[in-house]
């Protein structure tokens, strides 16, 4: 397979599960993240609420601080 030239939320998170660098909990929690961002990017069936967006930015903190 020829590799993305740009690679999505959800590759590189397969990516760092593959590589044992996270574990299934935080996968999923990055997983979530995706679903959060892709609600607020892409139109969809419903408006992201306060608590999503509230979610999503206290979230991608979390991550940024444990994983890097």
């Amino acid at each position: 397979l020829k590799p993305k030239k740009r690679a999505t939320i959800n590759d590189l998170n397969e990516m760092l599960n593959n590589a044992e660098v996270i574990d299934t909990a935080r996968w999923r929690f990055i997983q979530h993240m995706g679903a959060l961002r892709n609600l607020c990017d892409h139109d969809s069936e419903r408006e992201p609420s306060k608590e999503d967006i509230q979610d999503l930015i206290m979230g991608v903190s979390k991550v940024i601080k444990t994983v890097s």
